[in-house]
């Protein structure tokens, strides 16, 4: 709620304000009236304290010059005057408003808006009104904490009061994503003990701001899990296998709460105790590069009898292979480097007499990645014969992949443990 006098400047009207000085002869209104001068009150025309009040009213001088002053006391009779203040001939109707200190708590009081001529020959009285002041221990009356009425409030229920100042969730927003978290996790502190002081000393109808603070190493630490949980995670370039066929899925930039700018902008908001939604400062981040097993990748695809490496989603290499044979098919399916192994030598798990045994294979270089199936060199394979085709030709593999001798010098020292393996249809 707003006080009286910013009520006033808020409409363009200035008032005129009297501080009250007690005298113990007051002028007297004389019997003939102050024609063309009227005197009232305004809505509220007394804000009371325990020990002061604030006096509201109303004159319109009808463009004469004249002096105005509000008298009070414990009785009709008054005693008391505020200091009279004059008026310039042509003023229009505008409030008045006198503050009296130095009352008693509990206390009935009297009081009337006088205006007088400039030579005390005429003047106009208002009615008499009467006000008790309150309780010593209770806010002034009109008093305000940051928009919070405490007027007639005791400590204890004023600092219940105010802790709604803290009450309210602060509304956030990062790109699209919108939340509301409770003040106090950004770091939000009421000094309600200073704030409750303040109050208690304030004069009556006096507006006050929320004594807060921001913890700003708590309110950095929300900041930097928001973006972690609001924000849009960067990703990576990976190749992945769906429904059989090898997809690269390119990288995408993430969304990252700025958190340097982000945190000024929040301490004004939660300061301020503002309300609209708060919208964080972003930055872009960057896809993730680089040269491990998530970056690196293989993909064999058994139509076209083709290796493809893929670094970041991008193709480094292509060669021509040889897979397994139809009785013995190279298994669809994403899969991991296992080990490297240089040289090494291939024994048959099948015995002789089987069609499928072999003799001893010697090779340069061989990585295994399913249930003994490898990526390997292949000595005893022409170079011709690679390529689409050769999966029913007479050098089809058991299960393994065949790569040219030149391509698999460049795989095993390239390919890291735990690069993915992907073994497509097409």
């Amino acid at each position: 709620m707003l006080c009286f006098v910013c009520l006033l400047a808020a409409t363009g009207v200035v008032s005129t304000a009297a501080r009250a000085s007690a005298r113990d002869g007051c002028p007297a209104v004389p019997a003939n009236a102050l024609a063309g001068v009227t005197v009232g009150y305004a809505a509220a025309p007394v804000l009371a304290g325990s020990t002061a009040a604030r006096l509201q009213g109303v004159l319109d001088p009808g463009g004469q010059q004249l002096e105005w002053f509000f008298e009070y006391g414990s009785t009709d009779a008054y005693g008391a005057c505020t200091a009279p203040v004059a008026l310039a001939a042509g003023a229009t109707t505008e409030p008045v408003t006198a503050s009296l200190t130095g009352l008693a708590a509990t206390t009935t009081y009297h009081v009337r808006l006088v205006a007088l001529s400039t030579d005390g020959t005429s003047g106009v009285a208002g009615a008499d009104t009467t006000f008790t002041t309150l309780p010593a221990g209770e806010i002034a009356q009109g008093t305000t904490v940051d928009g919070v009425a405490v007027g007639g409030l005791d400590q204890a229920s004023a600092t219940q009061a105010l802790q709604r100042l803290l009450a309210r969730p602060a509304r956030l927003q990062l790109g699209r994503r919108r939340w509301s978290v409770a003040r106090s996790a950004l770091g939000a502190q009421l000094d309600l003990t200073g704030a409750v002081t303040a109050a208690l000393q304030s004069a009556p109808g006096q507006a006050l701001g929320a004594p807060i603070s921001v913890d700003r190493a708590r309110l950095v630490r929300y900041l930097g899990s928001a973006g972690r949980r609001y924000g849009l995670r960067a990703r990576p370039a990976v190749v992945r296998l769906a429904a059989g066929r090898a997809v690269v899925q390119r990288g995408r930039s993430g969304v990252a709460v700025d958190v340097r700018r982000a945190a000024s902008r929040a301490v004004h908001y939660l300061e301020a105790n503002r309300s609209p939604r708060l919208r964080l400062p972003a930055r872009k981040t960057a896809p993730p590069k680089g040269d491990g097993p998530n970056a690196k990748a293989v993909v064999v695809r058994l139509g076209a009898q083709t290796l493809t490496a893929y670094l970041n989603g991008k193709p480094v290499l292509r060669t021509p292979v040889t897979t397994g044979r139809p009785a013995l098919p190279t298994p669809v399916g994403s899969y991991r480097i296992e080990a490297a192994y240089s040289p090494y030598t291939f024994i048959s798990p099948w015995p002789q007499g089987s069609p499928y045994w072999y003799p001893p294979a010697p090779v340069t270089w061989a990585m295994p990645f399913y249930d003994g199936d490898f990526i390997h060199d292949d000595p005893a394979e022409p170079a011709d014969a690679f390529g689409a085709g050769s999966d029913n030709g007479p050098y089809a593999s058991h299960g393994c992949v065949h790569v040219p001798h030149a391509a698999m010098a460049f795989l095993f020292h390239w390919l890291p443990i735990g690069a993915r393996v992907i073994v497509a249809r097409s």
